[in-house]
């Protein structure tokens, strides 16, 4: 009995091969699929679907407007230029030696990437706020 259940095929050694099973030639010489035709149908219901719907249209109206009014209203801060992040910082020989890690090399590596951190400032305004005293 066969512990894999596997079962046992004759091969025939003799017998040369000299091409592989698939050859990886395309059989079709364009470069279309036999269906793309009906594909094509298919996806051009469906964007004649979508642009007849009215309440879709309104949707993406909707969200460009939001957009153009994100990218007006947004502020952008670029204080600090390409060339001024590749100038080096001058550090201590003694610290390099013992905290190499903690030591930056040039301006690029002291930026601050990220200036809002939202459990900070939730921290920060659970501490301002003060308890409500009820007076009689």
């Amino acid at each position: 009995m066969d512990p894999w259940s596997c079962q046992t095929h004759v091969t025939d050694f003799d017998k040369k091969i000299t091409k592989f099973e698939d050859d990886f030639i395309p059989l079709i010489n364009n470069d279309k699929l036999p269906d793309h035709e009906a594909y094509l149908a298919i996806l051009e219901s469906k964007l004649r679907k979508i642009k007849s719907d009215p309440n879709v249209l309104r949707q993406l109206a909707a969200k460009k407007e939001g957009f153009m009014l994100q990218l007006l209203n947004e502020e952008h801060s670029y204080s600090v230029e390409q060339s001024h992040l590749d100038e080096p910082i001058p550090n201590s020989q003694i610290l390099r030696t013992l905290l190499p890690q903690k030591q930056a090399l040039n301006q690029g590596e002291v930026v601050e990437l990220i200036k809002y951190d939202q459990l900070s400032s939730e921290a920060d305004d659970i501490d301002n706020t003060e308890p409500v005293s009820e007076s009689k």
